[in-house]
């Protein structure tokens, strides 16, 4: 028997007898049942919960009230109560200030971040990340910091900022790794759900299908976790989906909903319906995807699931449309955006109904309508990206210095490990002192194999790092350049003095385009030759710039092109060959061609001679932006160029940030058109 493993074992033994000491308080076991009926019976978990707040005393433990607070407020912010959810936050805010315990602390900053989440307010939630990560760092509850990290790498998931979201997951994960909490099942295989997730975000398929099975197989053998299986055949319809896999898709989706039904788990049912009706519109098969749709919604309907009526309703009214019944499948969908517009859903919410309608309109030729609907798509969008921008960098300033700390961090955990096997080795050779010799050569043995696998793990983090930093700077799809790096770019030439500021100075360009009708490719053929039609075009824009140009992604469809030092000729030029380039040859795909023409919008920095200080890059790209608009309204397949100012820039200024069409009919702002190549 191995003395070191026997004494590990008794210092484990020791902790786990005061761990049930701490946790000894009799409302814990009530709250583990509540946790159980989340699982099992939803419909009574709220009841239940409510009902527990009434046995709260004097005596109670500061850490169970906590833990009641946090499932009361999460139970309330489930039921869109988020007054009430934020009340039972502060609560406990203030709970962990006069107790001065981090547990306490880091599960608030957790609820508080859900609530921003659902809330829909992205800059509060990305100035509370830091914070958290902060508390979380000196929590010690498994059951705290398993949910900390596991909600922060939903939070950073939904930000895009991958990296930082799987290492989150594996942070949740080492909380539970070797816990004995029945619990510890559940959330393993709901953190794999998680991580397949995320590669599936990346296009990393197979990784996610390899642990998507895994986990199906798990809560099939193991009793009492089959209510988690349709939310992993759904997750598996999706990576199957995205692969354009359809028929594995919808075998998946109807595994999900046979064990859906079979549990009584109506919402599941609904979602998946609507999957699986959504696979059926993709192929074509409209009658057939119509009774999916529509039990979709009764269903909703019944759960009072206003977001789901909402999306089945308006996929009803674009299969009319599709069909040939465009006046009433028209109607629908407006009557569905008109609600959305009611009920005062999210701008971002709302931007995917109003560009769709857009597109609708656009496929019953109503272009009166279109250019109505993409004239409210791009105040949409401009209210958005005013919301969050300023925030959106200040996130990122904060993440860098995050991640700074937690390498530091992680050095002396590793220090301390180090440490502590030293200290165990000395106690072992006062106790064993006829072993000394073989103690000394095991423990040199010992070391010479942890250096070993130290220099092999700072050399993967190495490496790791290195290929984190690129992704961060590029989109994962295209190869391109992504925003981040022009924020980089642009900081580094304000505080290289390369701003301009005199009108004799060298200017630079920018050309913002945008694949015209790009939605219907994704309809038609699918989303994988959507991708395939971004990265031939972002090639065709790569090899038509010089070197110390810039080819970026800006979103979606959106590509941004920077010219570094060239005139206003020489940038409307290059404009006209962005876009013969585009839409003089189809792209290739599998056995056919897709015809391509782009919008764009273009203009020199700086602009008309107006100094940066007044009219900044960002502004510049507003500008950009609002021309790009003008291609669309006036026909696609065309680039306007902002030329000049025929009068001062301040006179112009709020005419030149809300409509650019008033300065254009005073000739107040000089315009030119480029046109893309003739279309059959």
């Amino acid at each position: 028997m191995n003395p070191l493993l026997t004494l590990f074992g008794v210092c484990l033994l020791l902790c786990s007898m005061l761990h049930s000491v701490a946790v000894a308080d009799p409302l814990d076991a009530e709250l583990d049942k509540y946790l159980q009926l989340t699982n099992e019976r939803p419909a009574q978990a709220s009841a239940f919960i409510r009902s527990l707040e009434a046995q709260l005393t004097p005596s109670t433990a500061a850490i169970t009230r906590a833990r009641l607070w946090s499932y009361l407020g999460s139970d309330y912010r489930e039921q869109r109560d988020y007054v009430k959810s934020q009340y039972y936050i502060d609560l406990n805010l203030d709970l962990a200030e006069k107790s001065q315990s981090e547990d306490i602390r880091t599960e608030a900053l957790t609820d508080q971040l859900a609530l921003y989440q659902v809330q829909n307010q992205p800059g509060k939630a990305r100035a509370l990340v830091s914070q958290l990560q902060d508390s979380l760092r000196v929590a010690n509850l498994e059951r705290v910091r398993y949910y900390a990290a596991n909600t922060l790498g939903s939070f950073l998931q939904s930000e895009d900022r991958y990296d930082d979201a799987l290492q989150a997951y594996y942070q949740a994960f080492h909380a539970i790794e070797n816990s004995s909490n029945p619990r510890t099942a559940v959330r393993k295989i709901y953190l794999q759900g998680a991580i397949a997730g995320l590669n599936t975000a990346l296009a990393q398929y197979q990784k996610a299908d390899e642990l998507l099975q895994t986990a199906v197989k798990q809560a099939q053998s193991t009793a009492g976790l089959n209510f988690m299986l349709p939310d992993l055949y759904l997750q598996l319809g999706v990576n199957y989906a995205s692969q354009l896999q359809y028929s594995a898709a919808e075998q998946a989706n109807q595994q999900g909903l046979q064990w859906a039904r079979q549990l009584n788990n109506t919402l599941s049912v609904a979602t998946l319906l609507n999957n699986i009706g959504d696979l059926r519109l993709k192929q074509g098969q409209y009658a057939e995807a119509v009774p999916l749709f529509t039990e979709s919604r009764q269903l909703a309907e019944q759960l009072h699931y206003t977001a789901m009526v909402l999306t089945a309703e308006f996929n009803l009214g674009y299969i009319q449309v599709l069909q040939g019944k465009q006046q009433e499948g028209l109607a629908q969908m407006a009557a569905m955006v008109e609600k959305a517009r009611e009920l005062q859903l999210p701008d971002t919410d709302l931007l995917s109904y109003v560009g769709e309608l857009a597109d609708a309109y656009g496929v019953a030729k109503a272009h009166a309508d279109e250019a109505r609907l993409l004239r409210e798509y791009n105040v949409l969008s401009q209210n958005i990206f005013k919301t969050d921008r300023d925030q959106e960098i200040s996130a990122l300033q904060e993440a860098f210095s995050a991640k700074e700390k937690a390498k530091q961090i992680e050095s002396l955990e590793q220090q301390n490990k180090l440490n502590t096997a030293e200290l165990a080795q000395k106690k072992l050779q006062q106790r064993v002192m006829l072993l000394f010799g073989l103690v000394v050569l095991l423990a040199t043995a010992l070391l010479y194999l942890l250096y070993r696998k130290v220099r092999n793990a700072n050399q993967q983090l190495r490496q790791a790092n290195d290929q984190l930093a690129y992704n961060s700077l590029h989109d994962p799809l295209t190869g391109l350049l992504n925003r981040r790096s022009l924020h980089e770019f642009m900081q580094k030439r304000t505080e290289q003095g390369e701003r301009r500021q005199l009108p004799t100075a060298s200017t630079d360009g920018f050309i913002l385009l945008d694949i015209d009708y790009f939605k219907h490719i994704n309809d038609h053929h699918g989303h994988a030759a959507g991708d395939a039609v971004l990265i031939e075009i972002g090639q065709r824009l790569k090899q038509l710039t010089r070197q110390g140009d810039m080819v970026l992604r800006w979103g979606g469809e959106e590509f941004l092109i920077v010219l570094r030092n060239l005139n206003q000729t020489a940038l409307t030029n290059f404009t006209n060959r962005a876009l013969q380039v585009i839409g003089s040859t189809p792209v290739p795909y599998q056995n056919s061609s897709i015809p391509v023409t782009a919008s764009a919008g273009f203009l020199t920095l700086p602009f008309a001679g107006v100094d940066e200080a007044q009219l900044n890059w960002e502004k510049a790209l507003k500008l950009a932006d609002m021309a790009l608009y003008m291609g669309k309204v006036h026909g696609r397949n065309r680039a306007y160029g902002l030329v000049a100012l025929h009068r001062p820039y301040e006179e112009l200024k709020t005419q030149l940030e809300t409509d650019l069409s008033l300065p254009i009919e005073q000739g107040n702002l000089e315009i030119t058109l480029v046109l893309g190549p003739p279309q059959s």
